[in-house]
């Protein structure tokens, strides 16, 4: 089978790109031919599809904003490169993963036209919210339901800026009148049955089909050391509950914890810390592959403080794969991955001591490599590549089929 993987970053920018170019991989090593469509970009991973990707753009820039505008929301260009790839290569199935702004909906309209079967995978809300993460001013937020759209302008809910709000509220706005995605997308993937859920609550009437993210288990072994700290990987955003874990901390010096990422607070949270003179979090930037695992693989358990519905994060099963017990807050999709003194234990999100006491209780647990242990079996169980194998390709026979 020939899979076009089509996904607006060719490098890895974030756990959608992990994704994207792990299921490549797992397509490729059973056989399948994967081509890929994408935006141009100097940090983009070598790809023999390279002349059909689109022409770079930064949307984070202010100037001709005028230009940009029709740009953000409906790319012709994106569908007439995508059409020449289509003629070129001539694939049997297409794969979406994140297209908005940079690919936008306009390279479904060559695809329905040529007859070919499209999926896409859903890694966040960017279907039904015009931020993409149902968090506004600090909190949970679904103003937006039954096509309220104005609401993302009223409440600046994109960085905080108006332009960029705007766009936001006609990019769904268009989407809904002109039912881009209705017509054009044969099946929705949800990694989490929150997002599938939450998708059917806002009123998405195409069939979703939840297919769990995986890892590959043979680069990731279960490791018993113990070096005596926590450790949190995440975006370096409001909405991560960082700031919530660092203040739950930092009144238990004796406690040590390595902070991993980046972000927008990246330089607010590096100030608190010096200002109040933390001692006991180590912020380490970001980190990626083996350095990262190594780190993991020698903490007590990770800490995962979100305060928004997280869909399913990566960082959550590759703890669980390196035998880590996962402590995360009670809120979307970490609810249902996360089960309560098996593989880990939930806090209510937001909440500063029932943080600071489970941390405190559970740091000096003599069962931690016991529940490491079966997160690592639930990681065996649910989230191996041979899983999400046959699960991916269930749903590709069906969408051909029909």
């Amino acid at each position: 089978m020939k899979i076009l993987s089509v996904n607006k970053f060719h490098y890895l920018k974030g756990g959608a790109e992990r994704v994207y170019f792990e299921t490549k991989e797992l397509l490729e090593k059973n056989g399948h031919e994967v081509i890929c469509f994408s935006m141009d970009d100097d940090k983009n991973v070598a790809s023999p599809q390279k002349e059909y990707f689109v022409e770079h753009t930064d949307f984070s820039s202010k100037d001709s904003w005028g230009k940009k505008v029709l740009r953000y929301i409906y790319y012709p260009e994106a569908a007439r490169k995508m059409e020449a790839l289509i003629l070129a290569e001539k694939p049997d199935i297409a794969h979406l993963h994140n297209i908005s702004h940079y690919l936008t909906a306009s390279i479904l309209k060559p695809l329905k036209a040529h007859g070919i079967p499209v999926v896409q995978t859903l890694h966040d809300y960017q279907l039904i919210c015009p931020n993409y993460h149902l968090f506004v001013q600090n909190k949970v937020c679904e103003r937006c339901k039954k096509h309220r759209y104005y609401n993302a302008v009223l409440h600046r809910c994109v960085r905080g800026e108006f332009l960029a709000s705007i766009l936001a509220a006609l990019e769904l706005t268009a989407q809904w009148i002109f039912r881009f995605y209705r017509e054009r997308v044969d099946l929705f993937i949800s990694p989490s049955n929150f997002l599938a859920n939450k998708l059917s609550d806002w009123g998405v009437k195409q069939k979703v089909k939840v297919v769990s993210n995986f890892v590959d288990l043979t680069k990731l072994k279960t490791s018993l050391a113990d070096d005596g700290y926590l450790v949190c990987v995440s975006r370096l955003s409001h909405e991560k509950g960082i700031m919530t874990l660092i203040r739950a901390i930092r009144k238990m010096p004796k406690i040590k914890l390595k902070l991993i990422g980046e972000g927008p607070d990246r330089k607010s949270i590096l100030a608190y810390l010096k200002q109040k003179q933390v001692r006991n979090v180590e912020y380490l930037g970001a980190k990626f592959g083996e350095e990262l695992f190594e780190i993991v693989s020698k903490s007590k358990f990770v800490v995962i403080p979100s305060e928004n519905y997280e869909n399913a994060p990566m960082f959550a099963i590759e703890a669980m794969a390196l035998g880590k017990p996962v402590l995360a807050s009670r809120l979307g999709g970490l609810a249902e991955m996360v089960k309560e003194g098996e593989n880990g234990w939930l806090f209510t999100p937001g909440n500063i001591k029932n943080l600071r006491r489970m941390i405190r209780e559970h740091f000096e647990d003599k069962d931690l490599a016991e529940i490491g242990a079966k997160a690592r079996k639930i990681a065996e169980e649910k989230y191996n590549a041979e899983k999400h194998y046959r699960d991916l390709l269930a749903v590709y026979e069906f969408v051909l089929k029909k």
